[in-house]
């Protein structure tokens, strides 16, 4: 007996969701600004997704085209501050993407190629400020999720 096409996409997705780690936290953005990510820390390395959904102009192999500046805090204690964009990025999990010679429609997540500080395990905030890069021409979602490693 075949396995139905609803099982193997639910495994699918079971399988890249826990290649991703299980999200801790978002910032929610739905356009260029600012918002914090609230958790409690284990101490245990993160790693962050920018989860978008817009229309951008370029390549084939191009992305969603934003940037984000993130203070880390542990228990209210800047433990460092990191600069993010997600055209470094070189991993990304795509529900919807449509392309018509060089726009773009896309709901992804695209891994961020910057590395989180160590924080403290305790109260802990991520202040991410996002704006747009060049090509991106709508945005109805930039969020930065932060997820385990």
């Amino acid at each position: 007996m075949r396995p139905s096409f609803a099982l193997v996409a639910a495994a699918s997705v079971l399988l890249v969701t826990g290649c991703r780690g299980k999200i801790v936290a978002t910032a929610e953005l739905h356009g260029p600004g600012t918002a914090d990510a609230h958790f409690t820390s284990t101490g245990a390395p993160l790693v962050l997704w920018a989860d978008t959904d817009g229309k951008w102009h370029g390549g084939s192999h191009s992305h969603f085209a934003a940037h984000y500046e993130i203070d880390v805090l542990g228990a209210a204690t800047k433990v460092g501050h990191i600069s993010c964009d997600t055209k470094d990025s070189s991993e990304s999990v795509c529900g919807v993407e449509v392309t018509d010679g060089d726009t773009h429609h896309g709901d992804c997540e695209l891994k961020l190629a910057c590395e989180v500080p160590a924080i403290p395990a305790g109260a802990a905030t991520l202040h991410v400020t996002g704006s747009l890069g060049a090509g991106t021409s709508e945005v109805k979602k930039m969020s930065v999720n932060v997820r385990d490693k």
